[in-house]
């Protein structure tokens, strides 16, 4: 009879242990899965979607036809002088960030910098003369119509013509009209590009100069 007793206890404590065993197993891959689950979670880098295409149209130009009658006559003034078919005298642009004319000095302060930076923000020139060789510009041209005879159009000429002379590039503002002389036009680009800029700064080697003609 004891030993009945005995061996229905080992049989009790070993069913116990059987039982805690699987249930520490249980626990132990709960908490792997859990953890599994938490590293598999992952901020995925954001993808560019795709443009909707009902979201966009091209424009029906880069110039208004004000502005598109000025380039016209400014590429015929700066056309070679001898040959019809040489290249020009200076190449022409449009619609030219000002960043990409001129940039902060190094040196100033991070708040100096950032206020520089502002004032030519998302700011453009209408038309950039540029070197035929070399791309660097030789002259700025403003078209200024009746808005530019706003105060806050004012101001901010002003501000541009500071820049400008600043960074050393000549800039040259012409009433915008329905006809142009072209002698004119190249008398006032001439004389723009010959004149030093107010505070000039030199960048680089000196320019040369266009033959425009007159």
């Amino acid at each position: 009879m004891e030993r009945l007793i005995i061996i229905v206890l080992v049989l009790a404590l070993l069913s116990a242990l059987v039982g805690a065993t699987a249930s520490t197993s249980t626990n132990k891959g709960k908490g792997k899965g859990r953890h599994r689950r938490k590293q598999s979670v992952k901020p995925s880098p954001s993808t560019p979607q795709p443009a909707n295409a009902n979201q966009y149209v091209r424009t029906d130009g880069l110039l208004s036809p004000a502005e598109l009658n000025f380039y016209r006559v400014v590429v015929r003034v700066l056309a070679h002088p001898d040959d019809p078919a040489g290249p020009p005298q200076a190449t022409v642009m449009s619609k030219v960030s000002v960043s990409d004319l001129v940039q902060v000095r190094k040196g100033l302060s991070q708040s100096e910098r950032s206020a520089a930076f502002n004032r030519i923000r998302a700011k453009h020139a209408d038309f950039v003369l540029c070197d035929p060789v070399t791309m660097q510009p030789l002259c700025v041209i403003e078209l200024d119509d009746k808005s530019h005879q706003r105060k806050d159009r004012e101001a901010r000429d002003t501000l541009m013509d500071s820049i400008y002379a600043a960074a050393g590039i000549p800039i040259l503002h012409v009433k915008c009209r329905r006809a142009y002389q072209q002698e004119e036009i190249a008398r006032r680009i001439r004389a723009a590009i010959q004149s030093p800029p107010t505070t000039p700064h030199k960048v680089g080697g000196e320019p040369r100069r266009p033959r425009t003609e007159s």
